[in-house]
């Protein structure tokens, strides 16, 4: 999946899904980079989700942690998008660090919910939170990595498996106890999350795959 961050890079990356039959794109505004969601901006991302081959509306979401200062726009950009995915038919891949119980208040307001909570590294009650809206969780890397701890491995053990996404996710590192990530290390995370459910890294694999799959109308 090739996920729009800006408008710009949602452009490219229905580009690249043109040239690459094996991506497909999603569109969304990332909430680091927040913009007024209206009038040209707007029209331009309910054009990019119109077009063939469009999977998602995401990254989209709010992270009031990184970027307080942007939370209210943050907010409009994310209501507007989250109005578009409904509209659309689409699922959302959801960024959200700091204002949790806003958000998953605002999502059980709009009713159903598609898409993913991606980047999870919380514990068993925030787990179930995004499970109840109807999510898939997204497991990467940082899970593991981003000051590990008992607590969080038994809320991924927790996750059913036909719940889980794997991540490909190769942000920057933020912290000291991050390990160096990459596309590749989705084989890691799978080893990982086999040893956490007591099955093979194959079947991981196989349904996860499957999963994502469901998730995006695939």
């Amino acid at each position: 999946v090739g996920v729009g961050t800006t408008l710009e890079a949602s452009e490219i990356a229905t580009d690249i899904s043109r040239r690459f039959p094996n991506v497909v794109p999603a569109v969304g505004v990332h909430p680091w980079w927040a913009i007024p969601l209206e009038g040209e901006a707007l029209a331009t991302l309910k054009r990019l989700a119109g077009l063939k081959g469009v999977v998602a509306i995401g990254e989209v979401g709010i992270d009031s942690e990184r970027y307080p200062d942007t939370v209210d726009l943050q907010w409009q950009s994310f209501r507007q998008e989250v109005a578009l995915a409904k509209e659309m038919g689409l699922p959302l891949l959801l960024h959200c660090k700091g204002d949790r119980p806003r958000v998953l208040e605002y999502l059980r307001s709009q009713g159903a919910t598609r898409g993913v909570f991606h980047g999870f590294t919380g514990d068993s009650i925030e787990a179930s939170e995004w499970l109840d809206l109807g999510l898939y969780i997204g497991i990467g890397l940082r899970a593991f990595t981003r000051d590990p701890s008992p607590v969080r491995e038994q809320a991924i053990a927790s996750i059913p498996l036909d719940r889980i996404l794997l991540e490909t996710d190769s942000s920057p590192r933020s912290y000291a106890s991050e390990e160096a990530m990459e596309p590749a290390r989705v084989v890691d995370v799978a080893q990982k999350v086999a040893r956490l459910h007591g099955v093979s890294a194959e079947e991981v694999g196989r349904r996860t795959t499957a999963n994502v799959r469901a998730m995006l109308g695939m």
